[in-house]
């Protein structure tokens, strides 16, 4: 529905301006771009036909899609549903703080018109969603091309159409397009450099304004690394603009600078919401002890940038990979992209080839970058960029790469297309002609004979014979392409063919490569969502009024998607692997010895999922249902309930001592519990503790509000700790009887709150100050964003043509 929408509204604009183009020079120039814009969002559809047609699903397992968002994006969907905002998320790893997870990106406007709109969206709609980004960046891509001046105009479109063609299905944006976060991001990328390269060359802050807003929308989209690589490439531009438009004094130096601080100021601004939440978790989860050993996982490999010319040598999808080193996206962009990307270099004249140094050092910075370990850049990165040293995945810094390689490529077509057989006439064309030639000759005579010869060579070994046989088909394609590329670029220089006829078999050319080596790569018919599709154990889980968590830690994540409460609203101690989980709470869980222990049930697990025949400790565990299929459900015949009210307190130092205590075998959760030592004196506001507990537990019952607040009715003989079994987080409020009350650590990660004699309600709510000044900031910002717009507008048309800036 939203494709035909598209669709309509594509054709619209196309009926208006094509009855506009005859009396306006402006709607005739976006009329030539709509049609642009059509052709490339057609490949785009033509390229991913199969997944968009649900034929098959794309990535093959779903990748982080299936497992992590989709059930994550139907959380923040169900509870916007409720009326609510989800800052906290109830239904895994005990808990966890959903506004903190910069991941979540619900305030990211596209998520959020769906989750409004559409809450209970199906796993297809993410794979569109995803590919839909993709043909964002390409756009982008063709926006940049045809907003940069070589020196004095834009390439053409066909250009254009190249670069954005080989930007869009890249290896960063197609190998991550299970990472819908991560592209989302980088799908912005070329918007907002086209943007800000523009106020740079015309001095306009209304359109460094327009970059920030953009690189703001970017940044709701939820992923951190993403987000320092747009500004990495804006930090380059500038310095390479600087750089190029150096004269006597500093103004060529501190405007851009200046223009720089200004985008990233407002960026910041525009972004607290989503950016400060997320700074303050990193202190609470295992990242945070991070080393450099750990951040260059997944670094590209020496060996791997045969990439360059063919992304499948080593096997480009995970099912046939091979080799020492990880699986990450390769430095391609077709074998014809790379060729023209050496013969602008070759054939641009001096003043364009100045124009191209920033974009060659972008492009260069991305490379070297991306080799990680292998290069001794990244590791002073990591030193200088904050939170850098925080991510893994050096790899992904091709997006640099991709994007300087992409603009590069577009001008060397570009001087295909306004010179034509000229510009292959010259000492400098002939030479780039005559090195195609004997590198088309090496391909087919030495290359791929001897591809042909390992395969006869390796028969007798199934796996060697398997990735010989990978290596050779990727070699027979790359060499198809720069033979390709020769043939049309010599048919040009003999004048057999017309310059736009050689750039239409170019787009051809490449399109057909990139779809040979990606169109069809980690596909597979199986649906990635059959894990959470337990009819019978949810409508179960579900039918218990009680308010209890489910334990599906049990090595069945082939089975039960780790993140299946999150789409059915249950409650897990558990989930998937995230390496923005709380560490408190998976110290917590190291910290119970077993389900056996009473430890154990402080978690509040009523149920326990597992495989059949999963040996559980006797006497406590009894089976509740034998569903189909493999999985059992069991009953805990002893877990605590969500909150209690306890009568004597221990001290202990720290969380880590806290988390000792609870496991030792004296210790009663139902009478006592744990506090730091520092918290004490906040323990007894309304008298202090009785030294032997009540004979009868007081009365408590827990009223669920939604995700992010709860309330607890309680009548105590005696002032008490209210215990709850539920994280603890900063951020966390607590009224007693409508007055304020410190929320404790209790028990190691859990929650306490000091509650007087007498019949009291507790209400909780999650409120986090970081998010709360967020909010503020963006107001703020916005208002400088008007306040730029509005200034800008009124400086531009006071001031002559020849008196506005130009750096």
């Amino acid at each position: 529905m939203l494709l035909l929408l598209l669709a309509l509204i594509w054709l619209l604009a196309l009926l208006w301006t094509g009855r506009a183009r005859a009396r306006s020079p402006w709607a005739a120039e976006l009329w030539r771009d709509l049609w642009a814009g059509g052709a490339l969002v057609a490949g785009l559809l033509a390229f991913f036909w199969r997944t968009l047609s649900g034929d098959v699903f794309q990535p093959a397992d779903g990748g982080d899609l299936v497992s992590f968002l989709y059930p994550t994006y139907r959380f923040a969907a169900a509870t916007l549903s409720q009326g609510a905002l989800p800052l906290w998320n109830p239904t895994l790893y005990g808990g966890a703080p959903f506004i903190s997870d910069i991941q979540a990106g619900f305030l990211y406007p596209p998520n959020l018109l769906l989750f409004i709109f559409n809450p209970t969206f199906d796993y297809a709609t993410l794979q569109a969603l995803s590919i839909g980004h993709v043909g964002w960046a390409g756009l982008g891509m063709y926006m940049l091309l045809r907003t940069l001046r070589w020196p004095t105009a834009p390439v053409r479109r066909a250009a254009a159409l190249l670069g954005a063609l080989a930007f869009m299905v890249s290896d960063p944006f197609l190998i991550h397009l299970g990472n819908l976060n991560l592209i989302a991001v980088l799908s912005w990328l070329p918007w907002v450099l086209a943007a800000y390269v523009r106020g740079l060359r015309t001095g306009a802050w209304r359109w460094l304004g327009t970059a920030a807003l953009l690189y703001a929308v970017a940044n709701y989209a939820g992923h951190a690394q993403s987000t320092l690589y747009v500004g990495m490439a804006l930090g380059l531009l500038t310095l390479g603009h600087a750089l190029l438009h150096r004269a006597p004094g500093y103004a060529w130096l501190w405007r851009p600078a200046a223009g720089l601080v200004v985008v990233l100021l407002l960026t910041a601004l525009l972004s607290a919401p989503a950016l400060l939440p997320a700074a303050e978790l990193t202190a609470y989860t295992a990242r945070q002890a991070y080393t450099y050993q750990d951040t260059i996982a997944f670094s590209l490999a020496p060996a791997q940038l045969l990439g360059l010319l063919t992304p499948g040598f080593f096997g480009r999808g995970p099912a046939l990979h091979w080799g020492l080193w990880e699986r990450v996206e390769m430095p391609y962009a077709g074998v014809p992209t790379l060729l023209l990307a050496v013969g602008a270099l070759l054939l641009a004249s001096g003043a364009t080839r100045r124009r191209l140094w920033p974009w060659l050092g972008l492009a260069a910075f991305g490379l070297v970058a991306a080799l990680g370990v292998y290069a001794i850049l990244h590791g002073w990165l990591t030193l200088v960029i904050p939170g850098l040293a925080q991510m893994r995945a050096p790899a992904r810094a091709l997006i640099l790469w991709q994007t300087g390689l992409a603009v590069v490529a577009a001008v060397g077509m570009d001087i295909l297309l306004r010179q034509g057989q000229e510009s292959l006439a010259g000492a400098a064309g002939q030479a780039w002609l005559r090195g195609l030639a004997r590198g088309a000759q090496a391909w087919w005579l030495l290359f791929l004979p001897l591809a042909y010869l390992a395969l006869l060579l390796t028969q007798g070994n199934e796996t060697v014979f398997l990735r010989a046989s990978v290596a050779a088909l990727a070699l027979v394609i790359a060499a198809a392409a720069w033979a390709g590329t020769w043939a049309v670029l010599a048919a040009l220089r003999a004048a057999w063919l017309a310059p736009r006829t050689a750039a239409l078999l170019l787009l051809a050319l490449l399109y057909g490569e990139l779809a040979a080596s990606g169109a069809y790569t980690d596909i597979s018919s199986d649906d990635p969502t059959r894990g959470f599709r337990h009819p019978e154990i949810v409508a179960f889980l579900r039918d218990d009024p009680d308010l209890y968590r489910i334990d599906s830690r049990t090595d069945i994540a082939a089975l039960w998607q780790p993140d299946t409460a999150a789409l059915y609203g249950l409650e897990d101690v558990s989930g998937i692997v995230n390496p923005l989980a709380l560490a408190a709470w998976q110290a917590q869980w190291e910290a119970t010895g077993g389900r056996g222990t009473r430890a154990y049930d402080l978690l509040n697990v009523k149920y326990v999922i597992v495989r059949d025949g999963t040996p559980l400790p006797d006497g406590k565990f009894t089976l509740a249902l034998d569903a189909p299929g493999d999985l059992a459900v069991y009953r805990n015949a002893t877990p605590l309930p969500r909150a209690w009210v306890v009568h004597r307190a221990l001290p202990a130092a720290d969380i880590a001592q806290a988390q000792q205590l609870i496991q030792s075998p004296d210790f009663d959760p139902t009478t006592a519990a744990v506090v730091l030592a520092e918290e004490m004196a906040g323990l007894s506001p309304f008298g202090p503790l009785p030294e032997q507990p009540a004979a009868t537990p007081p009365p408590v019952t827990v009223t669920r509000l939604h995700p992010s607040a709860l309330r607890v009715v309680v009548d105590a003989a005696a002032p008490g700790l209210l215990v709850l079994s539920e994280v603890w987080y900063p951020g966390w409020r607590a009224t007693v009887n409508g007055a304020p009350q410190p929320v404790l650590h209790a028990n190691g990660a859990l929650r306490g709150v000091p509650i007087p004699a007498g019949s009291s309600v507790v209400e909780m709510w999650f409120s986090p100050t970081p998010w709360r000044v967020g909010v503020g900031l963006a107001g703020v910002g916005l208002l400088m964003l008007v306040g730029v717009w509005v200034w800008a507008g009124r400086a531009t048309g006071r001031a002559p043509q020849s008196a506005r800036p130009n750096y």
